[in-house]
């Protein structure tokens, strides 16, 4: 089984995911290269591929951004977005029978990191500020590429619009719904994933980033 260091070294896994990117030339070799890296660490350790994604959106420039968003690009087109797979909600964590039979939902980056803040048990859940920065940071490698953005804009509007999956809760579709509506029309990372804890109920009780309560209602 895969296993993390005792100190994982972040920096180096987010260079080399950017090497390969930029080094292959074939976008169904940059897609392959993802699923190697997300597959490898497997369902228990797919936080940690979201930590080398978020590193190199909180680090990286805009041409190693754009090596990775280039990658999702073809992961959002042909449906092979980078997945990490949750107990469906309400559920308890799953054993490999339930696992057989559909208990759990494969969720994309930015939808794990919704689930996991706001559906995950409070000992374990991202705080307020854990999500604001990691998904700041996704936001922010995502959005290197204009057609990136826009296409997971979409795929995180159809999430927000479809229950039946079971994966993230009514409120948790609501709050989404909010954020990608503000990403896709323009808003800063920043204030998309305001939009998104201030739509979750008890928002005003929960302890929010820094400057958030200053965010306007509306943005053009």
């Amino acid at each position: 089984m895969t296993a993390l260091l005792s100190e994982p070294r972040w920096a180096p896994a987010a260079q080399a995911l950017v090497d390969g990117c930029t080094d292959l030339r074939d976008d169904e070799d940059r897609v392959a290269l993802l699923a190697a890296v997300c597959e490898g660490l497997g369902d228990e350790l797919y936080p940690a591929f979201l930590r080398v994604l978020w590193t190199v959106g909180q680090h990286g420039d805009h041409a190693a951004c754009a090596a990775i968003a280039r990658a999702l690009v073809h992961a959002l087109r042909t449906g092979r977005l980078p997945s990490g797979r949750r107990s469906a909600w309400g559920d308890s964590a799953p054993t490999p029978a339930q696992s057989a039979f559909g208990r759990v939902r494969c969720l994309g980056p930015l939808e794990y990191l919704c689930a996991w803040h706001a559906q995950a048990d409070p000992v374990r859940a991202l705080s307020s500020a854990q999500f604001h920065l990691a998904a700041r940071a996704l936001m922010d490698l995502v959005g290197a590429s204009a057609e990136a953005r826009a296409l997971y804009c979409e795929k995180l509007l159809a999430d927000a619009d479809d229950p039946l999956p079971g994966a993230l809760t009514r409120q948790t579709r609501e709050a989404l719904r909010a954020l990608a509506t503000a990403w896709g029309q323009g808003a800063p990372s920043f204030e998309a994933c305001a939009r998104f804890l201030q739509a979750l109920p008890g928002a005003l009780t929960r302890p929010l980033p820094p400057a958030l309560s200053r965010l306007p209602t509306h943005f053009a």
